[in-house]
């Protein structure tokens, strides 16, 4: 399950309140868009050394448009805003097979790539969006 924060109060760090980014979405793609150094060294026979130094998480969101639908016109409203404006925050709740709770991923973001209206004039109209994670991802297990 995936959640948008579609307000926060004015506290620093801000609590967010979150809506349900679910209705109409057909697809969430995650992608870890990871950095990685490589380096050969004598003891490795030829072979290379390779570590994981940076991360920048993302999450492509896609379906169709529901208007009314709270977490889709918050982003949908954010398509010509910029800057601090198009900042939110994230929460992706985990679940196993028999519907219980292992994991919950929490992260400010910053919402790119709206597409919120177009198309065929015989199909629904497209919503999809990609949530980009500033800094490191709070992960809680339960």
């Amino acid at each position: 399950k995936m959640y948008i924060g579609t307000s926060a109060t004015s506290a620093t760090p801000p609590v967010w309140t979150y809506s349900p980014l679910c209705a109409g979405i057909k697809s969430i793609t995650p992608s870890v868009n990871e950095q990685n150094q490589q380096a050969f060294y004598m003891c490795g026979n030829g072979g290379a050394d390779n570590e994981v130094t940076a991360i920048a998480p993302q999450y492509a969101v896609a379906g169709r448009r529901i208007h009314g639908n709270t977490a889709q016109d918050y982003i949908a409203g954010l398509r010509y805003a910029l800057g601090d404006d198009r900042k939110s925050s994230m929460k992706i709740e985990l679940y196993d097979t028999s519907d219980t709770l292992v994991a919950t991923i929490v992260a400010d973001c910053t919402i790119t790539d709206i597409v919120d209206f177009g198309g065929n004039t015989e199909e629904n109209e497209p919503f999809s969006c990609t949530l980009r994670v500033n800094g490191i991802p709070t992960v809680t297990t339960a």
